[in-house]
This record gives C-alpha cells, structure tokens and sequence, in this order.
C-alpha cells in the first residue's frame, strides 16, 4: 500500500538555504509548468536483498520478464543522422541493429546472419545495406533479404520467411527506444507523463555535445541508484556544499500502473543544509557563478550584489550569456530552469534531464551476462539554435573499466563529478557480494532515497514478485 507524501518529511532547509519547494515560491520569473506539478505516489517501504545485485538467477529473472518486455531507451536519432546509418545495442546477450531506413523511418533489426547466426554489425557504422562477413548473405536496410550466394542451393529460403527479425521501435523527444516483446503496448504508456512535462526545446530541439559509455564494476540497478538521490553529495562531492542544495532537494514519482517516472530537483547557488543556518548565500551565489562559467573561459563575470538577490543574479546572467552564445532566447526562463539539477528517470533506465542547470541524459545496460559489471551511457546537451542549422552530434567516448573519465578533457567539469561517483561503485559491489546472509537487505533514507524504492516496487511487479 502506498504512503501518502503528507506523513514524510520532504528535505531539510536552513535560514540562508529554503527547501526546493520555497524557492520555486520564490523565483523571479513564473514557473515552466512542469515544475508546478507534484508526484502522485509514495511507494511502501519493504526490503531489497543485496543479493539481487548479483545473483546471476535474479538477472536471469530480470532479463526474462523485464528487459525483454519493457520499453529501453536505446539512444538518439542524431547518433544515425543517414540513411543506412546504424548503431549497437546490446543488452545482456541481446543484440540489436539500430538502423536508420529512411528519411524520417528507423528499426531495430536481430543484429544475427539468418544463415548461420553471424553477429552482424559490432559497432557504428553505415552502407546501403547489411551484409554478412562469413558467407556474404545481404539485407536491406528496412531488413528485408537482399541476396544470397548461390541462392540456387537454399531451395527453403524465402525473401518474406529471411527478412532480420525486428523488435519493435518508438521515438519520444528525438529518442529511440525499442521493445522486443511483440506483444507490447504502444512506447506512450511507458513514458508517463514526461511528454507532458517536456517540450520539444528540452527534448528533440537539442543535441548531443559531448558523452561518453563507460565500462563499471557495478550491477546496473546498483550503478544507477547512485543516481537516484542527492543524499551521497556529503562526503562524494563534499567540494560542491558550499552552493549545492542537497538536504534541500525535492523528488517526486508519478506511478500509474503502466509507467513510473520520478524526478529530483536539486537547489544550486544555495547553501547546503549540512552547513547550518550560518552558512554564507552570497558565497553560494559566488561559487555557483564561477562553476558555471567553467565552460566558457573569458566569459565576464558579474559581482554579485546581495545575499538575497544571489540566485536570481546567477540565473540572470546564464539567461544572458548562454543566450548569446548558443543563439537561443531564455528570457522566459524561471531561475530554476537555468540553474537547479532537475533530473527525471523513466522506468527501466531511462535519465532524461529537464532545464538548462546540468542538461544530461543517462541510460544504463547490463554489460553481458555477469550481474557485476554494466555500462552507463551519459551526454551532456544543447539546444539547437532557434535561427541556425542542427549542429552534428558528438560520438559517444569509450571508456573501458579502468580509463577515468578524466582521460575525456572535452567532459570539462564533469570528468572530476563523475570519477568521484564512479570511485564509489566497485566499491558498493565487492561489499554487497561480501554479505552472503539472504537476510540483510539495504537501508532506505524513507524521503532522501524514495525514487530507490519505487523502482524496486516497479522491479518486484514487472519480475512478478509482489
């Protein structure tokens, strides 16, 4: 049974450092819509084995009853801007051709010869079609069968009996995502009410700057709970307290059945809680303004006139700079949109992010069939200029198991932020496969780490264990 919102206490706020809440009441500019909106579920707290991050049987349970029946993102239509055009996408032991087939039409091919089973695409890559290595077999890029040497010899094939199977595709925001459950309902029961709270300039009107795929030691449910709730910011990213709301944060989850989506909206150019009612807000204007200007050496900074007004200042000032340089008008845009971390999930791995404060996106897979390894997908974006041509989308940096991300300068500031959330992970994972006793489960923060909980509720109902 679900907790009502009402009987939790929702973060924790200091004189010099509102909860999100008072400062959404208190921006200079009227709120995006999205940010009025308020969660509609609370989930029961019950226990989450740590052995459920590695047991290979429970991976099993997942691949079977969830990766292959729910909606993943599996990247952006930029990342195949050509027809002919294709990616990879693996999850686990499946493996699928994301591949471009028209002007405006993509799809999601068995990424296996027809013939012999042949893995046929291994990366990025583009043709007029999609041929075989081993024995030359051929597909059209919509996947129907092209041609087979010595065709005469295979008297059973059939062009419609040899097409590459297909999953199904949906596209949302200039994402795709796919489904190999053929069966499945259409992509917008999954996606909730993010169509709602996103319009096209915080989702298909932007493009991928910079991004990487990295390689962890980590169960994937565990490497993204990392993400879930700002409560590790204490002692992860102790350096950023001084302008980083993180007892202050807000989270939300809208759960209707079909589809969760939960959200954390995380204060910058205050203060955190942890600092007390003494903490300096003129010094968190401070730091935010020069940790925003970062990306943009030679950029003029602003003095910053008052501890009341710091914020709004900050946000002024990106309203203004980033206009400049990117070409794009944000004069309507609340404070909190130029500056707080706003950040959704989409149920199962799925990160898209709202606002100009820190424009990511985050997908997490299984990395094959060992539950302790797994690969996240990050990217930093932009939003295309209102009067010039879609600028080209970044590739994604590999990054292998031991590579830092501070071997990716092009990351900027967000190199260091993500090493130090990586550090933690193999860590986390050597510990949770330390505690054999089935009996020891998890500690849930009941406000700070709810978002962790209504995905393990969502799990346990899509693995049909509740």
């Amino acid at each position: 049974m679900a907790v009502d919102f009402k009987d939790i206490q929702q973060g924790y706020g200091t004189a010099s450092g509102p909860v999100m809440q008072e400062l959404l009441q208190q921006d200079a500019l009227p709120l995006e819509p999205a940010l009025c909106e308020k969660g509609n579920f609370f989930p029961e707290f019950k226990k989450v084995p740590f052995k459920r991050y590695f047991d290979p049987e429970f991976a099993r349970l997942e691949m079977e009853h969830m990766w292959k029946t729910c909606w993943q993102v599996v990247g952006r239509e930029e990342d195949i801007p050509e027809i002919g055009d294709r990616k990879l996408y693996e999850v686990g032991e499946l493996s699928y051709i994301i591949i471009r087939s028209g002007s405006d039409e993509f799809r999601a091919l068995q990424n296996a010869c027809m013939h012999r089973g042949t893995r046929l695409c291994n990366g990025n890559s583009s043709g007029k079609s999609i041929k075989c290595p081993f024995h030359a077999w051929e597909w059209n890029v919509d996947g129907s069968l092209k041609n087979v040497p010595s065709r005469w010899d295979f008297p059973g094939v059939t062009d419609e009996a040899y097409r590459l199977p297909e999953a199904k595709i949906g596209r949302w925001g200039g994402f795709l995502f796919i489904n190999p459950d053929p069966d499945a309902g259409p992509l917008e029961d999954a996606l909730g009410v993010l169509p709602k709270h996103f319009s096209p300039r915080e989702a298909e009107q932007r493009y991928t700057v910079v991004g990487i795929r990295k390689k962890m030691r980590a169960n994937w449910k565990q490497a993204q709970e990392a993400f879930f709730e700002a409560y590790h910011v204490i002692e992860t990213h102790a350096n950023i307290l001084s302008y980083n709301g993180d007892t202050q944060t807000r989270y939300d989850i809208w759960d209707d059945g079909k589809s969760q989506i939960s959200r954390s909206i995380t204060p910058s150019a205050i203060p955190s809680g942890h600092l007390g009612d003494d903490a300096s807000r003129l010094q968190a204007a401070q730091d935010a303004l020069k940790t925003f200007a970062l990306p943009f050496p030679g950029v003029e900074l602003p003095e910053i006139k008052s501890a009341e007004t710091g914020r709004s200042e900050v946000a002024a000032w990106r309203r203004e700079m980033m206009g400049k340089l990117l070409g794009v008008d944000f004069s309507k845009c609340s404070d909190s949109y130029m500056l707080d971390a706003n950040q959704y999930f989409m149920f199962p791995n799925f990160w898209p992010w709202f606002g100009e404060g820190l424009p990511l996106t985050y997908q997490f897979t299984p990395y094959g069939s060992n539950p302790n390894e797994c690969i996240m997908e990050a990217r930093l974006t932009l939003p295309v200029p209102e009067n010039g041509p879609r600028p080209p989308a970044a590739e994604l940096i590999e990054l292998d198991f031991d590579t830092p991300c501070s071997s990716a300068p092009a990351l900027g500031i967000m190199a260091s932020v993500f090493d130090q959330d990586f550090s933690n992970l193999p860590l986390v994972q050597i510990g949770l496969r330390s505690c054999r006793d089935d009996n020891i489960s998890v500690t849930l923060g009941r406000y700070q780490e709810c978002r962790i909980q209504a995905f393990h509720d969502m799990l346990d109902r899509k693995l049909g264990l509740k």
